[in-house]
């Protein structure tokens, strides 16, 4: 009787512990996808420029910035200068797994949809030649307007697609000559002129609307083609162009294309990242843009001084009375685009919206 009471408090006892251990298994947060703290996660990034960029340095920026809010639980694996793909394979590869995440260029996003091709539109952007923070005020509240930006990375998420940013690292494109006898004013001046253009659907079109052509060149030869007259001139970037020294004599004010540079990932990885992470990526690319505004204001504050004083390159202001003369003549791209791409009615309608605002 007395051994069998012993077993009987033995099983009592092992039972008490079995249960207690099962609550303390219960009430364990291992179902909570943003409590395991150990755990860590590396994006691949592919991008296509060089490092000394500011595409680069963007990114470098990025990946300390989402170390340090995840206390190093989240960082970037980054690959300059197309090292693993060419750049128009960048956003596939993302959609194929092959690649986590890109910095892209709003032209090379548009090969794979042309909805990108929106943001080469001219004069899409109020401006002040004079001013270059008139432009970049505008253009900021178009990304960060819920139904310019904001509304363009919604339709990427239907694709597959997710934006962090549409950071800019640069000033607008405007047209560069060759040759001082042949600089860009009103419209007849621009008539029968070869322009190395950046591609695209909306760019060939804006040329032929003044009359000039459009020439592909790879920027390898465009400094012996500008040299040789194979090309009058070029549509290009300011800082982009005083930082490769081209050979040009002559820059003119007007907004060719509008470049937007998007840091765009899988939203595959992205929703298979814990909460706390998302959030971070989140809050980190709206931070990114804020950022790369800053950084562009102050490098554009003193651009065409020094494009002047080390390079020789003239300036051309356009007068009130040109600029209109342009709009109206390029007016009628706008419309061929929208015919084009029917899903860029509401962006064209906030940036005119928007034009309107700030004149």
């Amino acid at each position: 009787m007395l051994k069998g009471g012993k077993n009987m408090i033995r099983y009592k006892t092992l039972t008490l512990l079995l249960i207690f251990a099962l609550l303390l298994t219960a009430c364990s947060p291992r179902g909570n996808k943003s409590a395991d703290a150990k755990e860590t996660y590396v994006l691949r990034v592919s991008h296509p420029y060089q490092m000394g960029t500011l595409h680069h340095e963007y990114m470098e920026w990025f990946d300390q910035e989402i170390q340090k809010r995840s206390n190093g639980r989240l960082s970037l694996e980054i690959y300059s200068g197309s090292q693993l793909m060419p750049p128009e394979q960048e956003i596939p590869g993302i959609l194929q797994g092959q690649i986590d995440m890109t910095h892209s260029l709003s032209s090379i996003a548009g090969s794979f949809d042309p909805i990108w091709y929106f943001f080469d539109l001219p004069f899409l952007f109020n401006y002040d030649p004079k001013d270059p923070n008139v432009y970049l005020d505008n253009r900021k509240k178009f990304i960060e307007s819920e139904q310019g930006g904001r509304l363009l990375a919604k339709m990427a998420e239907e694709k597959g697609l997710k934006v962090l940013a549409m950071s800019s690292t640069d000033l607008f494109a405007s047209l560069w000559t060759a040759n001082k006898s042949k600089k860009i004013t009103d419209t007849s001046s621009a008539a029968n002129l070869k322009l190395r253009t950046p591609g695209g659907q909306v760019a060939p079109d804006t040329l032929k609307a003044i009359k000039a052509s459009g020439i592909s060149i790879p920027g390898t030869e465009l400094p012996t083609a500008l040299q040789q007259g194979v090309v009058d001139g070029l549509i290009t970037v300011p800082l982009y162009l005083y930082d490769n020294k081209l050979p040009v004599k002559t820059q003119t004010l007007y907004p060719f294309v509008n470049y937007v540079m998007p840091v765009i990932m899988s939203q595959k990885k992205f929703d298979s990242l814990p909460t706390d992470l998302q959030n971070i990526l989140i809050e980190t690319g709206k931070d990114l843009e804020q950022h790369a505004d800053q950084v562009v204001r102050k490098k554009v504050s003193k651009i065409y001084s020094k494009l002047e004083q080390e390079q020789g390159v003239t300036t051309y202001y356009p007068t009130h009375e040109e600029i209109e003369q342009w709009k109206k003549t390029t007016a009628p791209v706008w419309n061929s685009y929208a015919k084009k791409e029917p899903r860029a009615a509401e962006l064209i309608k906030e940036a005119k919206r928007l034009i309107g605002e700030t004149k």
